[in-house]
């Protein structure tokens, strides 16, 4: 994983901010971000309400307001609407290649 994520340095700091704008588009706090991302990479609320020295109710509270925010349905979809554009985009791009290899041959 360290040496693909060393190749990929750039794509990955563009996908960050990518979310980011798009945390900030739906106009979540910055406590709001700091736990939608930490919910992203996969951390429980219990987890994440460690990290962050509060309730594990206050956090279930905040990823409410995430979802509400977003118009997502909870965490599962909340991923899902960033990877399904990962997935998309990488689709468009083999289509492309495979259309360009048609049309060259």
């Amino acid at each position: 994983g360290e040496s693909w994520r060393a190749e990929r340095r750039a794509e990955i700091a563009a996908l960050g901010q990518a979310i980011e704008d798009q945390f900030r588009l739906w106009r979540l706090t910055a406590a709001e971000i700091d736990i939608a991302g930490l919910m992203l990479k996969g951390a429980s609320l219990k987890e994440i309400a460690l990290a962050r020295d509060t309730s594990e109710a206050t956090i279930r509270q905040q990823a409410q307001s995430i979802y509400r925010k977003s118009g997502l349905s909870g965490r599962a979809e909340l991923s899902a609407y960033f990877l399904e554009s990962l997935f998309t985009t990488a689709e468009d791009a083999a289509s492309r290649r495979t259309a360009l290899s048609v049309v060259g041959g």
